[in-house]
Protein backbone atom coordinates (compact mmCIF):
# COMPACT_ATOMS: atom_id res chain seq x y z
CA UNK A 1 0.00 0.00 0.00
CA UNK A 2 3.30 2.47 0.45
CA UNK A 3 3.04 2.87 -3.21
CA UNK A 4 0.28 4.81 -3.15
CA UNK A 5 1.52 8.39 -2.77
CA UNK A 6 -0.13 12.00 -3.36
CA UNK A 7 2.55 12.80 -6.53
CA UNK A 8 3.09 16.80 -7.75
CA UNK A 9 1.73 17.63 -11.45
CA UNK A 10 3.20 21.08 -12.89
CA UNK A 11 0.71 20.58 -15.94
CA UNK A 12 -2.99 19.31 -16.40
CA UNK A 13 -3.41 17.37 -19.09
CA UNK A 14 -6.61 18.41 -21.35
CA UNK A 15 -8.60 16.26 -24.24
CA UNK A 16 -11.72 17.30 -25.58
CA UNK A 17 -14.69 14.76 -26.35
CA UNK A 18 -17.54 15.94 -28.51
CA UNK A 19 -18.62 12.09 -29.63
CA UNK A 20 -18.38 9.01 -28.03
CA UNK A 21 -16.61 7.12 -31.21
CA UNK A 22 -13.67 9.14 -29.66
CA UNK A 23 -13.80 6.46 -26.66
CA UNK A 24 -14.27 3.40 -28.76
CA UNK A 25 -11.98 0.32 -27.69
CA UNK A 26 -9.74 2.76 -25.37
CA UNK A 27 -9.91 4.05 -21.94
CA UNK A 28 -10.28 7.26 -21.13
CA UNK A 29 -6.76 6.77 -19.23
CA UNK A 30 -5.03 5.55 -22.47
CA UNK A 31 -7.15 8.49 -24.34
CA UNK A 32 -5.35 10.89 -22.52
CA UNK A 33 -1.73 9.26 -22.80
CA UNK A 34 -2.59 9.47 -27.07
CA UNK A 35 -4.01 12.59 -27.16
CA UNK A 36 -3.89 14.74 -23.87
CA UNK A 37 -2.14 18.36 -23.81
CA UNK A 38 -1.33 21.46 -21.93
CA UNK A 39 -3.32 24.49 -21.78
CA UNK A 40 -0.43 25.96 -24.14
CA UNK A 41 -1.15 23.51 -26.65
CA UNK A 42 -4.62 22.75 -26.59
CA UNK A 43 -6.67 24.51 -29.20
CA UNK A 44 -9.92 26.16 -27.02
CA UNK A 45 -13.06 25.33 -29.10
CA UNK A 46 -14.78 28.67 -29.17
CA UNK A 47 -17.85 27.27 -31.06
CA UNK A 48 -19.36 25.27 -28.46
CA UNK A 49 -23.18 25.51 -29.10
CA UNK A 50 -23.96 22.43 -26.34
CA UNK A 51 -23.58 23.23 -22.40
CA UNK A 52 -19.78 22.81 -21.97
CA UNK A 53 -18.88 20.24 -18.85
CA UNK A 54 -15.54 20.13 -17.68
CA UNK A 55 -14.71 16.77 -16.05
CA UNK A 56 -11.61 16.81 -13.60
CA UNK A 57 -9.90 13.53 -12.73
CA UNK A 58 -6.87 11.93 -12.68
CA UNK A 59 -5.51 14.56 -10.48
CA UNK A 60 -2.37 14.10 -8.05
CA UNK A 61 -3.90 12.24 -5.07
CA UNK A 62 -3.07 8.64 -3.77
CA UNK A 63 -6.23 8.01 -5.68
CA UNK A 64 -5.84 9.15 -9.20
CA UNK A 65 -6.27 5.57 -10.77
CA UNK A 66 -9.69 5.52 -8.97
CA UNK A 67 -10.55 8.62 -10.39
CA UNK A 68 -9.59 7.45 -13.56
CA UNK A 69 -11.63 4.63 -13.54
CA UNK A 70 -14.73 6.86 -12.12
CA UNK A 71 -14.24 9.37 -15.02
CA UNK A 72 -14.39 7.35 -17.56
CA UNK A 73 -18.34 6.14 -16.53
CA UNK A 74 -18.65 9.43 -16.10
CA UNK A 75 -17.16 10.55 -19.24
CA UNK A 76 -19.10 8.46 -21.42
CA UNK A 77 -22.19 9.63 -19.51
CA UNK A 78 -22.10 12.68 -20.17
CA UNK A 79 -21.65 12.52 -23.55
CA UNK A 80 -24.13 10.02 -24.20
CA UNK A 81 -26.32 12.98 -22.66
CA UNK A 82 -25.46 15.40 -24.99
CA UNK A 83 -23.09 17.79 -23.52
CA UNK A 84 -19.92 19.04 -25.05
CA UNK A 85 -17.30 17.33 -22.57
CA UNK A 86 -13.49 18.31 -21.93
CA UNK A 87 -11.86 16.50 -19.41
CA UNK A 88 -8.84 17.47 -17.74
CA UNK A 89 -6.10 15.65 -15.77
CA UNK A 90 -5.53 18.03 -13.15
CA UNK A 91 -2.41 19.70 -12.03
CA UNK A 92 -1.48 22.67 -10.28
CA UNK A 93 -1.99 25.00 -13.41
CA UNK A 94 -5.75 24.01 -12.56
CA UNK A 95 -7.05 27.63 -12.23
CA UNK A 96 -5.27 28.84 -15.68
CA UNK A 97 -7.27 26.16 -17.08
CA UNK A 98 -10.52 27.18 -15.76
CA UNK A 99 -9.69 30.77 -17.06
CA UNK A 100 -9.07 29.68 -20.61
CA UNK A 101 -11.63 26.52 -21.03
CA UNK A 102 -14.61 28.70 -19.30
CA UNK A 103 -16.79 25.57 -18.57
CA UNK A 104 -20.86 26.30 -18.13
CA UNK A 105 -20.14 23.23 -15.10
CA UNK A 106 -17.33 21.30 -13.46
CA UNK A 107 -17.99 17.82 -12.81
CA UNK A 108 -15.75 16.80 -9.88
CA UNK A 109 -14.34 13.66 -10.41
CA UNK A 110 -10.83 13.39 -8.45
CA UNK A 111 -10.62 11.34 -5.30
CA UNK A 112 -8.58 11.93 -2.41
CA UNK A 113 -6.74 14.57 -1.91
CA UNK A 114 -7.06 18.72 -3.50
CA UNK A 115 -10.27 17.25 -4.83
CA UNK A 116 -12.38 15.30 -2.07
CA UNK A 117 -10.80 17.65 0.47
CA UNK A 118 -11.89 21.01 -0.27
CA UNK A 119 -8.84 22.70 -2.26
CA UNK A 120 -10.90 22.11 -5.59
CA UNK A 121 -14.57 23.37 -4.60
CA UNK A 122 -12.69 26.40 -3.24
CA UNK A 123 -11.52 27.57 -6.20
CA UNK A 124 -14.53 26.83 -8.10
CA UNK A 125 -16.40 28.68 -5.57
CA UNK A 126 -14.09 32.17 -6.41
CA UNK A 127 -14.62 31.21 -9.60
CA UNK A 128 -18.69 31.47 -9.88
CA UNK A 129 -17.96 28.05 -11.86
CA UNK A 130 -21.37 25.44 -10.48
CA UNK A 131 -19.36 22.03 -9.73
CA UNK A 132 -21.01 18.62 -8.48
CA UNK A 133 -20.58 17.14 -4.95
CA UNK A 134 -20.08 18.51 -1.72
CA UNK A 135 -18.72 21.96 -1.18
CA UNK A 136 -15.76 23.16 0.71
CA UNK A 137 -16.40 22.53 4.12
CA UNK A 138 -18.60 19.13 4.27
CA UNK A 139 -15.38 17.89 2.12
CA UNK A 140 -12.88 19.18 4.28
CA UNK A 141 -14.21 18.12 7.58
CA UNK A 142 -15.57 14.69 6.08
CA UNK A 143 -12.14 13.85 4.74
CA UNK A 144 -10.22 14.60 7.86
CA UNK A 145 -10.82 11.33 9.92
CA UNK A 146 -10.20 13.45 13.24
CA UNK A 147 -12.26 16.10 12.99
CA UNK A 148 -15.31 14.24 11.74
CA UNK A 149 -15.16 12.10 14.58
CA UNK A 150 -14.90 15.14 17.03
CA UNK A 151 -18.24 15.87 14.76
CA UNK A 152 -19.90 12.59 15.06
CA UNK A 153 -19.54 12.73 18.76
CA UNK A 154 -20.90 15.71 19.63
CA UNK A 155 -23.91 15.07 17.61
CA UNK A 156 -24.69 12.03 19.81
CA UNK A 157 -23.72 9.82 17.10
CA UNK A 158 -21.23 6.45 18.22
CA UNK A 159 -18.51 5.92 16.75
CA UNK A 160 -15.74 3.57 17.96
CA UNK A 161 -13.75 4.37 21.13
CA UNK A 162 -10.14 6.02 19.22
CA UNK A 163 -7.15 8.40 19.54
CA UNK A 164 -4.50 10.43 17.85
CA UNK A 165 -1.05 8.92 17.92
CA UNK A 166 1.27 11.50 16.21
CA UNK A 167 4.83 10.44 15.23
CA UNK A 168 6.51 13.04 17.77
CA UNK A 169 5.31 10.92 20.85
CA UNK A 170 7.67 7.84 19.68
CA UNK A 171 4.72 5.54 20.68
CA UNK A 172 7.12 2.10 20.74
CA UNK A 173 3.53 0.04 22.24
CA UNK A 174 0.16 -0.77 21.24
CA UNK A 175 -1.80 2.54 22.22
CA UNK A 176 -4.73 0.46 22.69
CA UNK A 177 -5.69 -3.13 23.09
CA UNK A 178 -5.57 -5.49 20.32
CA UNK A 179 -7.63 -5.49 17.99
CA UNK A 180 -7.45 -1.98 16.77
CA UNK A 181 -7.73 0.01 13.58
CA UNK A 182 -4.81 2.46 12.18
CA UNK A 183 -5.90 4.97 9.98
CA UNK A 184 -4.75 8.24 8.22
CA UNK A 185 -6.30 11.67 9.15
CA UNK A 186 -6.87 12.42 5.45
CA UNK A 187 -7.11 9.41 2.96
CA UNK A 188 -9.55 7.79 1.19
CA UNK A 189 -10.24 4.54 -0.75
CA UNK A 190 -9.02 2.50 2.48
CA UNK A 191 -5.18 4.05 1.58
CA UNK A 192 -3.32 3.52 4.28
CA UNK A 193 -5.47 1.17 6.71
CA UNK A 194 -4.45 -1.40 8.74
CA UNK A 195 -6.20 -3.87 11.78
CA UNK A 196 -3.91 -5.10 14.07
CA UNK A 197 -5.01 -8.68 15.40
CA UNK A 198 -3.87 -10.41 18.67
CA UNK A 199 -2.23 -12.75 16.68
CA UNK A 200 0.01 -10.44 14.24
CA UNK A 201 3.21 -9.58 14.22
CA UNK A 202 3.44 -5.85 14.31
CA UNK A 203 5.50 -3.49 16.29
CA UNK A 204 4.22 -0.06 17.08
CA UNK A 205 7.64 1.38 17.47
CA UNK A 206 8.30 0.21 13.65
CA UNK A 207 5.47 2.00 11.93
CA UNK A 208 6.82 4.87 10.16
CA UNK A 209 3.89 7.12 9.40
CA UNK A 210 3.63 6.88 5.96
CA UNK A 211 1.23 9.67 5.10
CA UNK A 212 1.91 12.50 7.58
CA UNK A 213 2.68 12.68 10.92
CA UNK A 214 -0.64 12.14 13.02
CA UNK A 215 -2.53 9.01 12.71
CA UNK A 216 -5.93 7.72 13.85
CA UNK A 217 -5.99 4.69 15.89
CA UNK A 218 -9.08 3.14 16.75
CA UNK A 219 -11.13 0.02 18.11
CA UNK A 220 -11.87 -3.11 15.98
CA UNK A 221 -15.25 -3.25 16.22
CA UNK A 222 -16.87 -6.89 15.32
CA UNK A 223 -19.93 -6.19 13.27
CA UNK A 224 -21.64 -5.97 9.65
CA UNK A 225 -20.29 -3.61 7.50
CA UNK A 226 -23.34 -1.48 6.10
CA UNK A 227 -22.65 0.87 2.87
CA UNK A 228 -25.47 3.55 2.49
CA UNK A 229 -25.90 6.01 -0.36
CA UNK A 230 -27.58 9.47 -0.45
CA UNK A 231 -28.37 11.35 -3.42
CA UNK A 232 -29.29 15.03 -2.18
CA UNK A 233 -29.89 14.05 1.19
CA UNK A 234 -32.17 11.27 0.91
CA UNK A 235 -31.09 7.68 1.72
CA UNK A 236 -31.71 5.39 -1.75
CA UNK A 237 -30.46 2.26 0.07
CA UNK A 238 -28.21 0.04 1.75
CA UNK A 239 -25.70 -2.63 0.84
CA UNK A 240 -23.78 -4.89 2.97
CA UNK A 241 -20.20 -5.77 2.64
CA UNK A 242 -19.20 -9.67 2.41
CA UNK A 243 -15.79 -9.97 2.38
CA UNK A 244 -14.32 -13.35 0.73
CA UNK A 245 -10.93 -14.90 0.22
CA UNK A 246 -9.61 -14.48 3.87
CA UNK A 247 -9.99 -10.56 3.42
CA UNK A 248 -9.71 -8.78 6.83
CA UNK A 249 -11.65 -5.63 5.60
CA UNK A 250 -13.04 -3.76 3.21
CA UNK A 251 -9.36 -2.48 1.34
CA UNK A 252 -8.04 -1.13 -1.53
CA UNK A 253 -7.95 -4.21 -3.33
CA UNK A 254 -11.30 -5.34 -2.67
CA UNK A 255 -12.94 -2.13 -3.66
CA UNK A 256 -11.64 -2.03 -7.13
CA UNK A 257 -10.77 -6.07 -7.90
CA UNK A 258 -13.83 -8.22 -8.71
CA UNK A 259 -14.07 -11.39 -6.33
CA UNK A 260 -12.76 -10.03 -3.15
CA UNK A 261 -16.11 -9.10 -1.43
CA UNK A 262 -19.89 -10.02 -2.17
CA UNK A 263 -22.40 -6.92 -2.24
CA UNK A 264 -25.71 -7.87 -0.22
CA UNK A 265 -28.47 -5.27 -1.50
CA UNK A 266 -30.21 -4.69 -0.14
CA UNK A 267 -28.69 -5.49 2.83
CA UNK A 268 -30.42 -8.42 4.59
CA UNK A 269 -31.47 -7.17 8.31
CA UNK A 270 -34.85 -6.64 9.56
CA UNK A 271 -36.97 -3.39 8.09
CA UNK A 272 -36.67 -1.82 11.20
CA UNK A 273 -32.61 -2.21 11.79
CA UNK A 274 -32.33 -0.83 7.81
CA UNK A 275 -34.85 2.08 8.34
CA UNK A 276 -32.44 2.81 10.86
CA UNK A 277 -29.50 3.42 9.21
CA UNK A 278 -30.70 5.14 6.49
CA UNK A 279 -32.23 7.25 8.77
CA UNK A 280 -28.82 7.85 10.54
CA UNK A 281 -26.99 8.38 6.98
CA UNK A 282 -29.64 11.09 6.48
CA UNK A 283 -28.69 12.83 9.52
CA UNK A 284 -24.50 12.71 9.35
CA UNK A 285 -25.56 14.08 5.86
CA UNK A 286 -27.10 16.87 7.45
CA UNK A 287 -24.90 17.92 9.94
CA UNK A 288 -22.11 17.96 7.22
CA UNK A 289 -24.13 19.74 4.86
CA UNK A 290 -23.43 17.56 1.85
CA UNK A 291 -24.77 17.42 -1.83
CA UNK A 292 -24.65 15.47 -4.60
CA UNK A 293 -24.01 11.55 -4.38
CA UNK A 294 -22.58 10.64 -0.93
CA UNK A 295 -21.78 7.18 0.68
CA UNK A 296 -21.91 6.78 4.42
CA UNK A 297 -20.08 4.07 5.75
CA UNK A 298 -21.80 2.44 9.46
CA UNK A 299 -20.48 -0.65 11.23
CA UNK A 300 -24.00 -2.92 12.44
CA UNK A 301 -22.86 -4.65 15.69
CA UNK A 302 -25.95 -6.98 16.22
CA UNK A 303 -25.09 -8.27 19.35
CA UNK A 304 -24.93 -4.94 20.95
CA UNK A 305 -27.43 -3.66 18.91
CA UNK A 306 -25.63 -0.39 18.01
CA UNK A 307 -24.77 1.26 15.19
CA UNK A 308 -20.98 2.85 14.70
CA UNK A 309 -20.44 5.69 12.22
CA UNK A 310 -16.99 4.71 10.38
CA UNK A 311 -17.14 7.85 7.90
CA UNK A 312 -18.83 9.82 5.07
CA UNK A 313 -17.43 9.81 1.63
CA UNK A 314 -18.58 13.17 0.06
CA UNK A 315 -17.03 12.28 -3.43
CA UNK A 316 -18.00 8.20 -4.19
CA UNK A 317 -16.65 6.06 -6.20
CA UNK A 318 -18.17 5.79 -10.08
CA UNK A 319 -16.35 2.92 -11.11
CA UNK A 320 -17.65 -0.37 -12.25
CA UNK A 321 -17.88 -1.54 -8.86
CA UNK A 322 -18.63 0.96 -7.10
CA UNK A 323 -21.54 1.13 -3.87
CA UNK A 324 -23.38 4.16 -5.34
CA UNK A 325 -24.45 3.20 -8.67
CA UNK A 326 -24.89 -0.12 -7.55
CA UNK A 327 -27.41 0.66 -4.80
CA UNK A 328 -29.24 3.15 -7.08
CA UNK A 329 -30.35 0.38 -9.25
CA UNK A 330 -32.79 0.00 -5.87
CA UNK A 331 -34.64 2.92 -6.88
CA UNK A 332 -33.94 1.81 -10.96
CA UNK A 333 -31.93 4.85 -11.30
CA UNK A 334 -29.23 3.93 -14.25
CA UNK A 335 -25.69 4.70 -14.14
CA UNK A 336 -26.52 7.58 -16.72
CA UNK A 337 -29.38 8.57 -14.89
CA UNK A 338 -27.46 8.79 -11.56
CA UNK A 339 -24.62 10.97 -13.40
CA UNK A 340 -27.27 13.18 -14.84
CA UNK A 341 -28.89 14.07 -11.44
CA UNK A 342 -25.44 14.67 -10.26
CA UNK A 343 -25.02 17.16 -12.24
CA UNK A 344 -28.27 18.90 -12.25
CA UNK A 345 -27.85 19.36 -8.83
CA UNK A 346 -24.28 21.17 -9.54
CA UNK A 347 -23.71 24.93 -8.10
CA UNK A 348 -21.05 27.30 -6.53
CA UNK A 349 -21.31 28.01 -2.59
Amino acid sequence: MNNLKTIYKEKSLIVELDSINKLNNITLADFVKLKGQDIEQFLVNQHIEKKHVLVIGGGMSAERDVSYMSSNGIVRSIIELDYHVTFVDMGIDIATVLTKLKPDVVYNALHGTYGEDGCLPGLLNIMHIPYTGAGVLASSIAFNKKKSCEIFKANGIKVPESKIIKKTDHCAVDPMERPYVIKPLSQGSSVGVEIIFAEDKFSFAEYDFPYGDEILVEKYIKGREMQIAVLNGRAIGVLEIKLLKGKRFYDYETKYTEGFAEHLLPAPVPNEIYENIKRLAEKACVIFDCKGMVRVEIIYAPQENEFYMLEINTHPGMTTLSICPEISTLENISYKDLVKEILEEAKFE
